[in-house]
């Protein structure tokens, strides 16, 4: 057994990079909310420390990731990826920092900073496909997968129907920005769904930074949707708090990284599927049904972007549930002996009873 100090010299020396990082992320967060909320030294410099702050966030992640995929003991593909999605998404803030800092004209929507966002989308979210999660088989993987895929499309249908929906029938300029308009609100969408599920079927050691990723993923689906609705409504600019969701966001996953170089991985058994897994994905479906109650209800009719949605929700349901049964078929023809003793609650209660008869013989 090791002594009571171990605990205390692992946190105080391999955990104190953590600790410190985690300090000056604090600090850096509060300073920059602070600076845009009471526009300290004028509008122009509040600008400057808004889309600097966040171009620096953002490489801040690039540099701490990319560290993590050769250092961390498990996950660093999931790292290189993040590192990856933060290098393209503080590209995409370099050029809005041109536009907006040194030739000092509005950013044009779309713009080649768009390029630079949403390439970093695809890279996080393979970031979260790959993100380590204890000794699961194939099975698990893609049963998360679909779990994911099943929360994503339920969210997305009940949002095109409140509000993705009207935001699309009312924006009057073209396709690209139509489409542009809805891929950050979507994509945040998919990623939180994702995380959710991770989070739910996670081992124990991947927890905490796994946790700090999802805080991260979170302030960006903040700040994105809240970026979108004011540019729809034509009142966003910059400079305000709400960026500061980019900025806190970079700084977790970059703590998170940081965390994952710091703590030595120990290895778990079968992560076995929680009851909240189980039950998470059918939680969703229940908000499509009351959304299509409620739309019926009021006589409105249901558009063929919300039947494509609710057929690709149902095939994944059904998909789930047919791989779910496979699974224990296959597992039951395996290992019939697991099932005979959960069968035979006698013959699991003492494994020695049957040796035991022939000695007493």
């Amino acid at each position: 057994m090791d002594p009571p100090s171990a605990p205390v010299a692992v946190f105080g020396g391999q955990k104190r990079p953590f600790l410190v990082g985690s300090v000056l992320a604090v600090v850096a967060t509060v300073v920059f909310l602070s600076w845009v909320i009471l526009g300290i030294d004028g509008a122009h410099v509040t600008l400057q420390v808004d889309d600097i702050g966040q171009w620096a966030a953002a490489w801040c992640a690039t540099a701490v990731c990319g560290v993590a995929s050769f250092r961390s003991s498990k996950g660093r593909a999931t790292w290189a990826l993040f590192a990856a999605s933060s290098f393209a998404w503080g590209v995409g803030e370099a050029v809005w920092c041109y536009y907006a800092l040194f030739k000092n004209i509005p950013v044009p929507f779309p713009s080649l900073a768009d390029v630079g966002f949403l390439a970093a989308v695809p890279l996080a979210f393979a970031a979260l496909l790959l993100f380590p999660n204890g000794q699961q088989s194939t099975v698990d993987r893609v049963q998360g997968v679909l779990d994911g895929c099943i929360i994503a499309t339920a969210l997305l249908f009940a949002s095109w129907a409140t509000i993705l929906g009207p935001l699309y029938r009312s924006h009057q300029e073209g396709l690209l920005k139509q489409v542009i308009s809805l891929a950050y609100p979507m994509s945040d969408v998919i990623m939180v769904s994702l995380v959710i599920i991770l989070i739910a079927r996670g081992g124990r050691p991947v927890r905490v930074h796994l946790a700090l990723v999802m805080a991260g993923v979170v302030a960006f689906a903040v700040a994105d949707s809240s970026f979108t609705y004011l540019t729809e409504v034509n009142n966003y600019t910059g400079g305000s708090f709400l960026d500061t969701g980019w900025v806190a966001g970079y700084l977790l996953i970059g703590l998170g990284a940081l965390w994952a170089m710091t703590s030595p991985w120990h290895e778990t058994e079968h992560v076995e599927a929680s009851t909240i897994s189980l039950v998470a994905p059918y939680v969703p479906v229940l908000v499509v049904l009351a959304v299509t109650g409620i739309q019926l209800l009021r006589g409105r009719q249901m558009e063929p972007v919300s039947w494509i949605m609710a057929f690709a929700l149902v095939l994944l349901v059904l998909g789930r549930e047919i791989l779910r049964i496979l699974d224990h078929a296959v597992t039951a023809q395996i290992d019939p002996h697991d099932m005979e003793s959960v069968d035979d609650p006698a013959r699991s209660r003492d494994p020695n009873i049957e040796t035991a008869l022939p000695g007493q013989t």
